[in-house]
């Protein structure tokens, strides 16, 4: 009888222990370190003299060098060459060629849409587990599809 008279006054005790220590929280105060807070000053110091000079030139394009403005040039000419443009195809695991379409959100010509069919059909006979995880159509749709069972999925196109 006495153990269970004493069970409320510890579970009380353990209770304001525990609400103790998650008030204090010594697990998150701040270490004070002596070289950070010299930094810390120090960056300070030049943030007000960085903020002013900022603060002079809002709404002012900034004013390039010669030797900026001769990079900037030379970068635009760069970027605007044939061989800047993005790659056409690359090699895949499998060691074939494969084509990357760009802008797939574009509406697309009649021909196109149908040689882009004609292509998903072909990657459904020779890839069926790799058309299955990229585009989430289950296996046996793809062989519905390539049956003749099942129209095509308009949203292999449509991307």
């Amino acid at each position: 009888m006495a153990a269970s008279s004493r069970l409320p006054v510890a579970l009380l005790g353990s209770a304001v222990l525990i609400l103790a220590v998650l008030i204090w929280k010594p697990w998150s105060s701040p270490r004070p370190s002596a070289p950070a807070d010299a930094a810390g000053e120090a960056a300070l110091g030049a943030a007000p003299q960085a903020q002013g000079a900022e603060a002079a030139q809002v709404g002012q394009a900034p004013q390039l060098t010669a030797q900026q403005q001769q990079a900037a040039v030379a970068e635009t000419v760069r970027s605007a060459a044939p061989g800047a443009q993005p790659p056409q195809s690359y090699k895949g695991p499998d060691g074939k060629q494969h084509e990357i379409v760009y802008n797939q959100g574009l509406a697309l010509s009649p021909g196109a849409r149908e040689e882009l069919k004609r292509q998903r059909l072909q990657q459904m006979r020779d890839q069926p587990e790799a058309i299955s995880k990229i585009y989430g159509i289950g296996r046996d749709e793809i062989a519905a599809v390539l049956a003749g069972k099942r129209p095509f999925p308009d949203r292999l196109i449509d991307q």
